[in-house]
């Protein structure tokens, strides 16, 4: 995963490149995003590699947290009949709360002025990629879009297909988990985008959300293989997440407690260290360890701690996986 540029290199591969949504202008024909329609955004015949994904969306007669939520972007590998990649369109590219996030670029993702998506995690595929906007809202979406790649000569033995599971859960902490990922073959965890809104007194500012532990369980392992102490720590952080900030491996995009409710918005790409796995993976957040934390203790004592968490799992495997069966919390 670690990002290496090879502009010098001449390679054997051929571009493509396939518009969307814009049809003011070269492709009148291009086909506009419906209330309760699918739009497909790009087609390519393999083997090949998706290199960029571009989007800048509007919403007709409603607001940017309905569109961002409920727009989804759905990517299908060589005809499989379902989707690898489904997640809601802000969630996906890392730009939550109805836009209120702010602007970042890291390597593999941004979101630059003017509401302007981009995503650069490479996607390979062996005969056929196809992606679609899938719009789940009563209104029309309109915008532009484009999306880069390159068609290569042979699916290579290392190559494996991009992974993006969406998690819209409510949970109580500290008992319950968050199952991030459970899935079996070969391949390595790459990142997350996370969101939390909570409206539990003890949580303001993120006391106690930021002490689960993300646990790793590898290939069958019994006890975590790699565990990080600490939610923040795992995106980057210490002593909670305090000030917004990005770089290319981590960021927090978006804090606030107004009128009692807490928001937080983060990304983390293991860009450097994704957690490999030859057989099986299982990823969660789990809570139960945190033993001296007083925000947590006091939570459950009250019968409160709820949070509600929506997270987009990022991950390479070596044959497409179906991410709809992995669609809910499995904690």
């Amino acid at each position: 995963m670690t990002h290496d540029l090879d502009l010098h290199k001449i390679r054997p591969y051929k571009s493509v490149m396939q518009n969307s949504l814009w049809n003011h202008d070269y492709y009148p024909e291009l086909p506009d995003l419906e209330a309760r329609s699918t739009v497909e955004i790009a087609r390519f015949d393999g083997p090949g590699i998706v290199r960029t994904i571009h989007l800048t969306v509007n919403i007709d007669g409603a607001d940017r947290d309905e569109l961002l939520r409920n727009v989804y972007l759905s990517v299908t590998y060589d005809g499989c009949g379902y989707p690898s990649v489904l997640a809601p369109v802000g969630d996906f590219f890392c730009d939550s709360f109805g836009s209120e996030s702010i602007h970042f670029a890291s390597i593999v993702m941004a979101k630059r002025p003017t509401n302007s998506l981009f995503c650069y995690l490479p996607m390979p595929f062996r005969k056929e990629v196809l992606i679609e906007l899938v719009n789940h809202t009563d209104h029309k979406v309109t915008g532009y879009g484009y999306v880069t790649g390159e068609q290569t000569p042979e699916w290579e033995n290392d190559d494996s297909c991009f992974h993006a599971r969406w998690i819209d859960t409510t949970v109580s902490l500290p008992d319950d988990q968050i199952t991030l990922l459970e899935t079996k073959g070969k391949g390595h965890f790459a990142g997350c985008h996370l969101t939390a809104v909570s409206s539990c007194s003890h949580f303001l500012e993120n006391q106690g959300i930021c002490e689960g532990n993300d646990e790793f369980f590898i290939d069958g392992s019994v006890e975590p293989t790699c565990n990080y102490l600490g939610t923040e720590d795992f995106f980057g952080f210490s002593w909670n997440w305090r000030k917004l900030w990005y770089d290319n491996h981590s960021g927090t995009t978006f804090l606030n407690d107004d009128e009692g409710v807490t928001k937080l918005a983060c990304y983390r790409f293991l860009l450097n260290d994704p957690v490999r796995f030859d057989d099986s993976l299982i990823a969660r957040i789990n809570y139960r360890h945190e033993l001296k934390n007083l925000p947590l203790l006091k939570a459950k004592a009250e019968g409160g701690g709820i949070v509600r968490f929506g997270i987009v799992v990022y991950w390479y495997q070596d044959s497409p996986v179906d991410v709809r069966d992995r669609s809910r919390s499995m904690g």
